[in-house]
């Protein structure tokens, strides 16, 4: 979460005059919230300050508060070339994710009818088989708790052309993850899992995912300008905010997001329409006259379903559940590219806020505001920093070393993105367990065994467990589990293996090619065996070299538009060769090594360049052991 930088008066003065637009007036009033003044002044600031240093254009805020809207305004601008405001009435934002919540309630509806069960075997609904690789089946209940074991993917999640969006049968069908964990044990966030549930929405109900959708919870509420559908309807494409990427000192304009896996992120709505599903669920299901959900269903899909482990919160069905201050509250993120969002519940208090943005830098913003808001409107005693067990030494080792994500690929090419994100475990000398995550280190203390608590959020916890496999993972509330890497699993050893063997390679050829020249001068001439075993050696470097300038080249081609690489977008056609070069490498590699043999037998060079040589081939072997760990050598 971003810490709130402070900006100069008379900015701020400005910020404020030139950002907030289209007010709700508030009417209720409450024990918590009692004052709509205090609030619209406690809130601008905070977006404000948020949007100027995170470089946000546009954002709605909506709160609602014992069956009403109690507060709802746009700041910034939906579209910044024509300047049109943010309207919290009109004002379309794709809130990503939080469309998950659309399938979970759809889902808990046809429980309802007795058309599904939450404990059976997805594959009963399905027209093809999730293949049983485990002896557990996948159930509802694992999708509904980002449970099910398959590993991730995000390449081809988002596209751009519209022309290369896939229906969502073919996607499922053609695009199946691996599954890497046995259900019902580790939390994995899976795009994949709630696309499935959409698309068992659709076998079960006889209609398409977005029109069940628009006859069971957006006509019942009111919503009637809300979609799932891609491209927008044209009654409501006029209406969808512009989202924007900060580059260069400017704002650079996307086009619309189309998403593939569609029940899992493709939603366009306003913040008056998010208003009317919050305050559905908040009172259990009703909405004015209607229900969406029965009260005991959606008191049930509202409870803990899974946690790591019983001291900890967990997942609802469907919701994140957190505890910010002894309030408990059950919430979803969404994130597309361009566009970030935040709904949080608050039952007991019957209190909902919902937040969004228009901007790449708007990721950690909706956590900001919320945190600041629960912070300030439900303000905690400070606590003491805790004291480890006596016996925390003993679990030390425990801790300590290399993690990766469990959200992660496995079987493809992405799971190197594992090597660019490793998240590292350390203690200090104060017995603090330091979890250092993209350039980030958070402090926590273990306050009983196994149970680890941070110094500056207590509310914030994570649980270490060891495995009947031997496999220790960190698990924080949420479904976003760390997995100790094993030695040689280490990304900082595979760093060094694939950065040091590129500079080897590199000093050799070219300490080679020197001499070849300097040989050719003096017109020596080497054996031939000798000048075979070199030229290997060589076109080895070379292809690595070429393998890894492609992946840089590739990895360059950032959309300014959306800040990622277009290959997240999907392959291009010229780079499947590349996907040869370490194959051929391979073969090299072996030669590589009958070459040592035969210069060891044969004494091609002095025993010095015959133990580079051997050093240089161990290396290479090395190189492609590394290559073969992450799928670029399969």
């Amino acid at each position: 979460m971003n810490r709130h930088t402070p900006i100069i008066v008379l900015a701020l003065l400005l910020l404020l005059i030139a950002f907030a637009t289209g007010a709700v007036p508030a009417t209720a009033q409450t024990a918590v919230i009692s004052n709509p003044v205090e609030l619209v002044a406690f809130v601008d600031g905070l977006m404000v300050a948020e949007m100027a240093t995170n470089h946000v254009p546009g954002a709605v805020v909506v709160v609602v508060k014992d069956g009403e809207v109690f507060f709802a305004k746009g700041y910034g601008y939906a579209d910044l070339e024509s300047r049109m405001p943010v309207n919290p009435q009109t004002t379309l934002f794709r809130p990503g994710s939080v469309s998950k919540l659309f399938v979970w309630t759809a889902i808990m509806q046809l429980v309802e009818q007795g058309k599904l069960s939450l404990d059976a075997d997805v594959n009963e609904y399905l027209d093809f088989t999730i293949p049983a690789t485990y002896p557990q089946p996948i159930t509802l209940k694992n999708l509904m708790a980002h449970t099910p074991g398959f590993e991730d993917s995000g390449e081809g999640l988002f596209k751009i052309n519209p022309d290369e969006v896939v229906t969502l049968e073919e996607m499922l069908k053609t695009h199946m993850p691996a599954r890497v964990f046995p259900p019902g044990e580790v939390g994995a966030y899976s795009n994949y899992g709630t696309a499935l549930a959409g698309y068992i929405v659709e076998r079960v109900s006889g209609m398409p995912f977005y029109a069940y959708v628009e006859q069971n919870i957006f006509a019942p509420l009111g919503m009637t300008q809300a979609t799932f559908r891609q491209p927008l309807p044209p009654e409501l494409a006029g209406q969808m905010a512009s989202g924007y990427n900060y580059a260069d000192g400017g704002y650079v304009k996307g086009s619309f997001e189309y998403v593939v896996a569609y029940p899992a992120g493709s939603l366009s709505a306003t913040g008056l329409e998010m208003a009317k599903f919050m305050l559905a669920h908040l009172q259990n299901g009703r909405y004015a006259n209607t229900r969406i959900l029965n009260e005991e269903t959606a008191q049930l899909m509202h409870s803990q379903l899974y946690a790591p482990d019983p001291r900890m919160d967990g997942m609802a069905y469907g919701f994140f559940e957190n505890t910010i201050n002894g309030e408990r509250i059950i919430s979803h993120n969404g994130d597309t590219m361009l566009f970030h969002t935040g709904l949080y519940l608050l039952p007991e208090q019957n209190l909902g806020l919902y937040i969004s943005t228009n901007a790449v830098g708007g990721a950690g913003l909706p956590d900001a505001v919320a945190l600041a808001f629960a912070y300030h409107y439900f303000p905690v005693h400070q606590t003491v920093i805790p004291t480890p067990p006596s016996d925390f030494a003993t679990r030390i080792p425990l801790y300590t070393g290399s993690y990766y994500h469990a959200r992660s690929n496995f079987s493809g090419r992405e799971k190197f993105l594992s090597l660019l994100a490793p998240v590292a475990v350390q203690v200090s000398e104060n017995n603090h367990v330091l979890i250092t995550m993209e350039g980030e280190t958070g402090q926590y203390v273990e306050v009983e065994p196994g149970l680890l608590r941070s110094v500056d959020d207590p509310d914030r916890e994570m649980v270490l467990k060891e495995g009947e496999d031997g496999r220790i993972t960190l698990s924080p509330s949420i479904p976003f589990v760390f997995i100790k890497a094993r030695w040689y699993e280490d990304p900082n050893l595979h760093l060094l293996v694939l950065l040091g063997g590129a500079a080897i390679f590199l000093f050799t050829m070219l300490s080679w090619f020197r001499a070849f020249v300097a040989g050719l001068v003096r017109k020596e001439k080497q054996p031939l065996l000798a000048r075979l075993a070199r030229l290997t050696a060589s076109l080895f470097g070379l292809l690595y070299w070429l393998f890894l300038l492609i992946w840089v080249v590739v990895l360059s081609d950032v959309n300014p538009a959306f800040g990622i690489p277009n290959l997240f977008f999907g392959t291009p056609d010229w780079l499947q060769p590349a996907a040869a070069l370490p194959v051929l490498a391979g073969v090299l590699g072996v030669a590589m090594v009958g070459w040592t043999a035969v210069a060891w037998r044969k004494r091609l060079w002095s025993l010095g360049s015959r133990l580079f040589y051997s050093f240089l081939t161990f290396w290479g072997l090395a190189l492609l052991w590394s290559l073969h760990t992450w799928n670029f050598l399969l």
